[in-house]
């Protein structure tokens, strides 16, 4: 069904998330990088006429594009809604931002495991390796500032994180949405992602190809893959089925 779908496809949208889904995820974000091997596949790929790939993800744009590498890939960092050729949201949603980063710094010291990214446009709070006592005072104190933020901000939860984000930033399912409008007409869009916060964009391409990453199965993509190293090994097989 999916070969042929692809074998069919005049033109193909490759959506793919980067941490989970390219590379496994790790303890410290920042020593993520992808691999050779994986800089050499979706560089072909991207090189195709007929396949246009796009790299998704909530890092920053500029951290995206330094951790991936020159693949000849298009990039759309904080979930899709900070690329090259637009602006990230106004001025007054990062004072908003300031503002909750400021308080959340206060409110969650001391908190071992739990930490705090400043993304600019986003605050990340990350708990991937915080005990459950700590997780526990973290999301109460969350879900109480929310109280008074939640006018402008919006809570994004993902994988061990949840992040603060202006309204502005609506999530991947309506940024792949408008990537597929301004990208050639009739293309066939391929989603692969392995996070709560890509679960908008298998529900928006329901049409397309949606791959989930990772172990979860509760999700509402169409096909399943164990992790980053059977997502190479699909897009090896997209590979041969386009050139």
């Amino acid at each position: 069904m999916v070969a042929r779908r692809l074998r069919a496809a005049t033109r193909v949208a490759l959506f793919t998330d980067f941490d989970g889904t390219l590379v496994p995820i790790e303890p410290r974000a920042e020593r993520v990088r992808l691999p050779q091997a994986g800089r050499r596949l979706l560089a072909r790929l991207a090189r195709h006429p007929r396949i246009t790939v796009w790299i998704v993800s909530g890092r920053r744009l500029a951290d995206i594009r330094r951790r991936t590498g020159r693949v000849g890939a298009r990039f759309a960092g904080l979930h899709g809604w900070e690329r090259e050729d637009s602006g990230p949201p106004g001025r007054a949603g990062r004072e908003v931002l300031r503002q909750a980063g400021k308080l959340l710094r206060k409110r969650l010291a001391g908190l071992r495991g739990v930490s705090i990214e400043d993304k600019r446009w986003a605050i990340a709070v990350h708990y991937r390796t915080a005990d459950h006592r700590a997780v526990r005072r973290a999301r109460a104190t969350l879900r109480e500032m929310m109280r008074t933020f939640a006018p402008a901000l919006r809570l994004l939860h993902g994988k061990k994180v949840w992040e603060l984000i202006p309204h502005e930033i609506e999530g991947r399912g309506k940024a792949v949405r408008n990537l597929l409008v301004e990208g050639p007409p009739g293309a066939l869009a391929v989603y692969i992602g392995d996070d709560v916060s890509d679960e908008s964009a298998f529900q928006a391409l329901r049409h397309g190809i949606t791959v989930h990453a990772g172990a979860n199965r509760k999700t509402r993509a169409h096909y399943y893959l164990r992790g980053p190293a059977e997502v190479m090994s699909f897009l090896e097989k997209l590979k041969g089925e386009i050139l």
